[in-house]
């Protein structure tokens, strides 16, 4: 957030404000890439007045054709969007050649604040995570589904999801922002050419590479955004952009359970199959994907509402700083609740604004260390979590040394770290023995280094001991989901698995929507790169028919059939009709058979009913 200058402040704290147009600006409320946003106050006749959200273009890029361009199409498209779960655009203006962005003000925090807040207050409950991602699947989907006055699909993508772009209102209500750079799939003038969209560590694989977007597309990122709600940790995210990209590319996903325990398969399911490399085994729909997340929710003794869910986020950030936001949304007292929202803030994002537009930066793989959502961080360790130091006052051979290893030890947090109370609680006293033990170490490194040096002795290097194997697994048809003992991998043939354990049998189960699943054990021995090939064969499914006259005769595919029973067909669409020898036809339908048993029960039918 930029720094108010003497003017600006003044005009913050005036009971007036600056005027612009029809709106008093009442204060600044951040600054981003492309505007300044303010909360402004819209007077109208007869004491009228609303309290909104106004973004303005910044100067400077004001006489830039591309920026004005990604300026107004972001109030074009927002402006289309009204839905709950999005916020709300109410004008697009000129006042003295200045393009502004009229939009609803919301009082409540960014998920790139909740999850910096859950890092000291502990993991977001599991139901509350769920609940976030699934308003937000509502929104998309909405988006997704827009058509323009002529009723052809419009095919927005957001292509930013990302914490910072979801707002959580004290009212329990989950806001999308920054459609500034949506996309039509089928109009790519829409965007700025040459300019990436989006951040590395919130992309899919398809963005990476320059593949077509498509909803979908969102759908991986809301799937980013979930797991890192249920683990509390970052998933792609490296040391450097590049680091970053191959994680999006290749990085093995681990199912939110590995990281805490509390979380059902069920929902690991769920995320994984959002975040599936493969799109066509992503949820079809960000519908589909609230779906399955609703049906969640549904087993649940504990489902979140939307007061439970503000009254969470207050506790989290706290009721002072939650009544200030609702003050100004009534427009109370704006100037005064804004000088004293900055005591509550530390280092905040302001909503509606990525005030970092550039890939983030922070240390340490997926899963090992906690980081902030909300702010750059800076790292000067080597990448991939290796460290090097050079031992005082020795000599610089080239060689690493044991200090490496004590380094790496000391900052890194163990993926599975227990995140129970009594665990935080001794975290501290963990701290300062593995403090002392990287110490120890590094005086123990000195002397050794030293007297190898003098006596000129070169020890031996041991040869690593190979525990791991590799397995690489493929199928036809490809984009079977791979679970090894019975949980997902995150990962679809075909595929290369390294790291896997060695000396005893492992099961391997391979799953494919429309297909029977195989399910393999194997027994690798260190160091081995085996290979297996999996022909899959089509499943079939059940269907039952009720209410046929028992002299029926059934026809599928306009074949006859001596089935009584229930039939087992092949997945997909059939034709399936029944006849008997004094009405003729009696019923007539097309099924789409899925896996399992389905049944369908049919209406009484007259004599001498004609086909449908």
């Amino acid at each position: 957030m930029s720094q108010q200058s003497p003017q600006e402040h003044a005009q913050s704290g005036s009971s007036e404000g600056e005027r612009f147009g029809r709106y008093r600006l009442r204060g600044i409320l951040g600054q981003g890439g492309m505007g300044r946003l303010y909360v402004a106050e819209q007077v109208g006749i007869e004491g009228f007045s609303k309290v909104v959200a106004l973004k303005r273009i910044l100067p400077h890029l004001a006489d830039s054709q591309h920026f004005r361009a990604m300026f107004l199409n972001e109030a074009r498209v927002a402006a289309r969007l009204e839905h709950p779960n999005i916020v709300a655009t109410f004008e697009l203006g000129e006042v003295d050649g200045n393009y502004f962005i009229s939009m609803e003000y919301l009082s409540g925090e960014d998920l790139a604040a909740i999850l910096t807040r859950c890092q000291a207050a502990g993991p977001m409950p599991i139901e509350i995570a769920v609940a976030l991602a699934q308003q937000s699947a509502n929104g998309l989907h909405y988006a997704h589904e827009m058509r323009d006055t002529s009723g052809k699909a419009l095919e927005l993508v957001h292509r930013d999801v990302s914490p910072l772009n979801i707002f959580v209102t004290y009212y329990g209500m989950v806001k999308l922002l920054d459609f500034g750079i949506v996309k039509g799939v089928t109009d790519p003038s829409r965007t700025v050419p040459g300019v990436f969209k989006g951040k590395y560590a919130y992309c899919s694989p398809e963005q990476l590479d320059g593949g077509v977007v498509t909803r979908q597309t969102d759908i991986f990122c809301l799937g980013i955004v979930l797991w890192e709600c249920l683990t509390g940790r970052r998933l792609f995210l490296r040391d450097t952009d590049a680091a970053t990209i191959d994680a999006v590319r290749g990085h093995e996903i681990e199912p939110p359970s590995a990281l805490r325990k509390d979380v059902p398969r069920e929902l690991d399911h769920i995320v994984l199959q959002a975040l599936s490399r493969q799109r066509v085994a992503r949820f079809g729909t960000a519908h589909a994907f609230s779906e399955a997340l609703d049906k969640f929710l549904a087993g649940r003794s504990d489902r979140p509402t939307s007061r439970s869910i503000g009254l969470w986020l207050e506790s989290l950030f706290g009721s002072d700083r939650a009544t200030l936001k609702k003050a100004i949304a009534q427009g109370n007292e704006v100037e005064a609740a804004l000088n004293r929202l900055p005591s509550f803030d530390g280092d905040r994002v302001p909503y509606g604004e990525n005030t970092d537009r550039a890939p983030s930066r922070a240390a340490g793989p997926p899963g090992a260390a906690r980081m902030p959502w909300s702010k750059k961080t800076t790292n000067t360790a080597a990448p991939a979590g290796i460290a090097t130091a050079p031992i005082p006052g020795a000599l610089n051979t080239g060689r690493s040394t044991p200090i490496a290893a004590a380094a790496t030890a000391a900052r890194m947090t163990p993926a599975r770290m227990d995140s129970s109370p009594a665990a935080r609680k001794s975290a501290p006293l963990r701290r300062q023995v593995v403090a002392g033990l990287a110490s120890a170490l590094v005086v123990m490194s000195a002397v050794l280094f030293i007297a190898r040096s003098r006596n000129k002795i070169e020890a031996p290097v041991a040869a690593p001991v190979v525990t791991t194997a590799t397995l690489k697994l493929a199928t036809e048809p490809p984009g079977a989901q791979i679970f090894i003992d019975g949980d997902p991998s995150g990962m679809m043939t075909p595929y290369t698995l390294t790291g896997l354990r060695a000396h005893r049998p492992i099961e391997v189960r391979i799953a494919k929507v429309g297909f029977r699943p195989v399910t393999e054990k194997i027994e690798l021995q260190p160091g081995d790169n085996q290979s297996r090939s999996f022909k899959l064969v089509e499943d079939d499914g059940t269907v039952i028919i009720e209410g046929l006259p028992p002299q029926a005769t059934i026809y599928v595919d306009d074949k006859q059939t001596e089935a009584r029973g229930p039939l087992v067909l092949s997945l997909g669409e059939h034709r399936l009709r029944a006849e008997t020898a004094a009405a003729g036809v009696v019923w007539s339908q097309t099924v789409t058979v899925t896996p399992g048993q389905q049944t369908i029960r049919l209406p009484g039918q007259k004599k001498g009913a004609k086909p449908r």
